[in-house]
């Protein structure tokens, strides 16, 4: 028997086709990372069930491996007046599920399950203004509804009460170092976090996780019917014609979507099938050979909002990039601008798709007057942060921004390079934003040449430190405060510094497409597209030239960023540099933080390895290989923004 559990009823929910692709993974590819404890690293989710479990001393794990051991060993405890278990294995006919936090009082039990999210009571709901559950929340709320379902089934004698436990962002940490009292391990694969001690009340400080019931919202969800591939179906019905499907190894193909853009069962590998060429295929009528020209899914949807342009090419069956027209994503008031405006883009997009084009696309007028308007020594910036679900400092918030690295390339009016700057904090357990912020200043202070960032994310950390400063007792604050302000801009008061950064992913939106790019702006795609479009670029970088007097370093010696494949193609610097987690590239790395959008998606490797170094222990020798490695990703950003302000150059005024 093959049990529907909890994870596979979460797939199953997104696409039940998926569900069989997962089932029979020797013969259909995945491109997603599954890797335990690289996930532990990217969300904290293993941390901060650690956390909750941590305020229940008195819970018991139900540690045995098998499931039925699991099953037996549970039922024993339940059988008890009174109890507390962590993984409580529950099973109902073909269903199996382990509740993170079960309690048992007499004839109730609640079950809670916890997620590493964060929740302001006073802000959030989990309901929309008409009743509805929020979709941000609805796949959190049908796991616990499966899991209630499974439980009442297997126990129909107790009442069951349901909670998420999550991250209250309204609370702050009274103790500090919190976060290093959960170590994270991983022995013959099994990937596990656990408090280095049993805590006392004083080391766990400020309880910084809420429990929120949620029966409403589960009852809810267990009466309503949905409808998915022209089938009505319940919460009870859906789980049973999975768990059919599963156990009788069926697929069923239940109709294309939005959804699929994220399908991760996508290959170029010819020893494993692709379930999506394989389910569009079924169901569109398309050939294998169709579905390699570019799909709809690719065309860049930058500042549409929630607008959905992917459902009405859907409905009237067109499939294809080139299918867009104009009125599927035009709004309805343009902008005028000297840049390209969103529109624009699209279209750009489209056209290079259909003609196959393979040569970029400017806008001159709106580069050079900004080229004209910058002040030398222009500084190219990078900053790397995280958000911790669980405070590493006391004072500070669940998922409290946290910068802990920074990079700084300069050039001069005479088009001269230095790495001139870098910054990374070692420490462990610190809380490292006000040391980061006077290295920066001492970095920028000199002078009032131009500072460049790639997108807001630079912008937006300092407006944090900003507020965190003026909580602070640092005696400095009022000159750290002066100096934010005057290189960042802030939309609710309307402040714009006096040497407020530059966004170059600004200048790429306005003024800038390749078709290597598709439907992506972030760096990691700009650069090789400037690259290849760059006689200048290719002819300086694929020499020795970098780490020399010429363009001096801090992390590299006399090294060649520019080599080619067996194809003849350049080969991005991104992966030029060795992978900081054995052999995972930075892209597997960075979909691990999808959730963080474009701009934060880029440094999924910076932030797992940073994580690794404040709660992995670790040799010296394996914590400095990562300390080095972090050190050029990030220093490779910064070169990176350098070579597309390079090619621009040699392009514009040549």
């Amino acid at each position: 028997m093959t049990y529907l559990t909890k994870s596979r009823f979460q797939i199953g929910i997104e696409c039940p086709t998926k569900l069989y692709y997962q089932n029979n993974s020797d013969k259909y590819a995945n491109m997603k990372l599954e890797d335990q404890f690289l996930e532990a690293l990217a969300n904290g989710g293993f941390q901060v069930g650690a956390l909750a479990r941590a305020y229940h001393p008195d819970g018991i794990l139900i540690a045995e491996k098998s499931n039925e051991g699991a099953i037996e060993k549970t039922n024993e405890y339940l059988s008890r007046e009174n109890c507390t278990l962590f993984e409580a294995a529950i099973r109902a006919g073909d269903y199996l599920v382990r509740i993170d936090i079960l309690i048992k009082k007499g004839n109730t039990i609640q079950l809670i399950e916890v997620k590493a999210k964060s929740f302001n009571p006073n802000e959030d709901s989990f309901t929309g203004a008409k009743g509805s559950i929020s979709s941000k929340w609805r796949p959190y709320l049908m796991d616990v509804a499966f899991q209630v379902m499974v439980l009442k089934n297997a126990f129909p004698q107790f009442a069951v009460v349901s909670y998420l436990m999550l991250a209250d962002k309204t609370k702050t940490a009274s103790a500090n170092g919190l976060n290093q009292q959960f170590k994270i391990t991983k022995v013959d694969g099994r990937v596990s976090v656990a408090p280095i001690k049993q805590l006392t009340a004083d080391e766990l400080g400020t309880t910084l996780l809420i429990k929120i019931p949620v029966g409403t919202e589960v009852e809810k969800l267990g009466n309503e019917d949905f409808e998915i591939g022209g089938t009505t179906y319940t919460l009870a019905s859906y789980a049973a014609m999975l768990s059919a499907d599963l156990n009788n190894n069926q697929k069923k193909f239940m109709g294309i979507g939005k959804h699929c853009n994220k399908c991760e069962f996508q290959t170029n590998d010819e020893e494993l099938s692709s379930g999506f060429i394989e389910c569009w295929s079924k169901q569109t009528g398309l050939s294998t050979q169709q579905l390699t020209q570019p799909l709809l899914f690719e065309l860049w949807r930058g500042y549409l909002g929630s607008k959905d342009i992917i459902t009405p090419l859907l409905n009237r069956q067109d499939y294809f990039l080139k299918d867009f027209q104009e009125a599927d994503f035009a709004p309805k008031n343009i902008k005028p601008s000297i840049g390209y405006n969103a529109t624009e883009r699209r279209i750009l997009q489209i056209q290079s798709s259909v003609t196959d084009l393979k040569t970029p696309s400017y806008k001159k007028e709106f580069l050079i007057d900004a080229f004209n308007s910058f002040i030398y020594p222009l500084h190219f910036i990078d900053f790397e942060t995280t958000a911790l679900a669980i405070p590493m400092y006391a004072g500070r918030r669940p998922y409290e921004q946290i910068a802990f690295q920074f990079s700084h390339h300069q050039v001069e009016s005479d088009g001269s390079i230095t790495h001139k700057d870098q910054w990374l904090n070692n420490a462990i357990g610190e809380f490292p934003n006000y040391d980061f912020i006077r290295a920066l200043k001492s970095a920028l202070e000199y002078d009032q040449g131009t500072i460049f960032r790639y997108h807001n994310h630079e912008n937006t950390i300092l407006n944090v430190i900003y507020l965190q400063l003026l909580e602070s007792n640092e005696i400095d604050k009022y000159e750290l405060c002066d100096f934010i302000r005057s290189i960042t801009h802030k939309s609710d008061d309307q402040h714009v510094g006096a040497r407020d950064m530059v966004d170059l992913y600004q200048l790429v939106i306005g003024g800038f497409y390749h078709p290597l790019m598709k439907g992506s702006n972030s760096i990691k795609s700009v650069l090789p597209a400037i690259i290849e479009s760059s006689d200048f670029l290719t002819g300086k970088y694929s020499n020795p030239c970098y780490g020399t007097d010429a363009i001096p370093s801090l992390n590299f010696k006399q090294h060649t960023w520019l080599l080619k494949d067996l194809s003849d193609n350049w080969i991005s610097p991104y992966k030029r540099l060795p992978p900081v987690f054995e052999e995972l590239n930075s892209e597997q790395l960075d979909e691990l933080c999808d959730d963080n959008g474009e701009e934060l998606k880029d440094g999924g490797a910076a932030m797992m390895a940073y994580a690794k170094m404040q709660f992995v222990d670790m040799p010296n020798e394996e914590r400095m290989f990562y300390y080095n490695a972090l050190l050029k990703y990030c220093e490779l950003d910064t070169l990176a923004m350098v070579m597309i302000y390079e090619g621009w150059k040699d392009y514009l005024f040549k």
